[in-house]
């Protein structure tokens, strides 16, 4: 690797670092699912969430209600297109097949 190219992976990853980067490991002897639970809301989960995550980043994490709906939020502010109807089946979805 050039020296130019080594830094500037060096750099990119010292900056995902420093804003809190933090992608937790399957548990050793536990495989991630490939696909999400079945359910009402699920390919709405598949069509808005997977825009930008992979299945792994929504069926690795258990959060209760409360964090799924600001998790949601965050999302919509970054610019999701969610109506409040999506949102609301998109929580319930989330909370009872990914909740705590």
């Amino acid at each position: 690797m050039r020296r130019p190219d080594l830094c500037r992976t060096f750099l990119v990853w010292s900056l995902l670092l420093a804003a809190g980067l933090h992608i937790p490991a399957p548990a050793a002897g536990q495989q991630q699912p490939e696909k999400l639970a079945d359910g009402p809301g699920a390919d709405l989960v598949q069509a808005k969430c997977t825009l930008c995550h992979d299945i792994g980043n929504i069926t690795r994490i258990r959060q209760s209600r409360e964090d799924w709906s600001e998790t949601l939020k965050v999302m919509i502010r970054r610019g999701v297109p969610l109506t409040p109807a999506e949102e609301a089946a998109i929580l319930d979805y989330l909370t009872k097949h990914y909740g705590r």
